[in-house]
């Protein structure tokens, strides 16, 4: 029994001295250089930064089919986090020429900052083949965006190129 015990201590110290002198492992794939990361003020980097928290509705103006516009009562909140996930909520109580609906929107976001869009996929109502981020995404899911300060406009167009709906919002966090 005493031999038995020295000869599983004496291969185990052996395996451990094996793997203790074996050669160092080495990464598995080359790293690839990259240059650095654009953060200046037109830069992705630096919209996501400004568009980054939560923002409260402020207003809100529909446009009807012949380019009238009609400012709505609405609240809402606007959240959007570090992983490029936005969300809205809220809802629209009335207006002139407008009935109630929910605001009701949520997906990722990619942004093209020389354009100054936002385009919204990944929609949770969408079908899976509709969630990849697409350039031909709906133009009901992309907004221009402009910041003044701590203030955000977003505005709606439809596949015409007549804006839909314009909403300014006040970052609140």
């Amino acid at each position: 029994m005493h031999m038995k015990r020295r000869f599983v201590v004496g291969t185990a110290m052996a395996l451990a001295a094996a793997c203790l002198t074996a050669c160092p492992g080495a990464p598995r794939a080359r790293p690839v250089k990259m240059g650095d990361v654009d953060t200046g003020p037109t830069s992705i980097e630096a919209v996501r930064r400004q568009l980054k928290g939560t923002w409260q509705l402020v207003s809100l103006d529909v446009y009807t089919a012949d380019g009238q516009k009609y400012p709505a009562q609405a609240n809402g909140v606007l959240t959007y986090d570090e992983f490029g996930n936005l969300a809205i909520k809220g809802r629209i109580t009335g207006g002139e020429h407008i009935e109630p609906a929910d605001l009701d929107l949520t997906g990722r976001v990619t942004i093209d900052a020389d354009q100054h869009l936002l385009r919204i996929g990944g929609i949770t109502a969408a079908t899976p083949d509709q969630r990849r981020v697409d350039p031909k995404i709906d133009p009901s899911h992309v907004r221009s965006y402009q910041f003044d300060g701590d203030l955000l406009k977003t505005t709606t167009k439809n596949a015409d190129g007549a804006t839909t709906a314009t909403i300014t919002w006040k970052k609140v966090g």
